[in-house]
């Protein structure tokens, strides 16, 4: 769970907003694990996979909040 935070605010202001929406949307990425996620978790054997589908979603969670923060919508 931290690896996957801090992936998902890596590279991002320490804003209270980005703060709150990136434990959110990371949240929900870690919970409802959409593709690729699901699929890391079940190919990497043991701990390996509960590690890395945490940063799978972290990195799409920091791919959606740089662009919120890209366009104005964050930060």
């Amino acid at each position: 769970e931290i690896a996957g935070m801090a992936v998902t605010l890596l590279a991002l202001p320490s804003t209270p907003d980005v703060l709150v929406a990136g434990f959110c949307l990371f949240r929900v990425l870690d919970i409802s694990k959409p593709f690729p996620v699901r699929y890391i978790e079940r190919k990497l054997p043991g701990g390996w996979g509960i590690v890395m589908d945490d940063v799978a979603a972290g990195v799409i969670g920091n791919a959606a909040l740089q662009a919120a923060c890209y366009f104005g919508w964050l930060g």
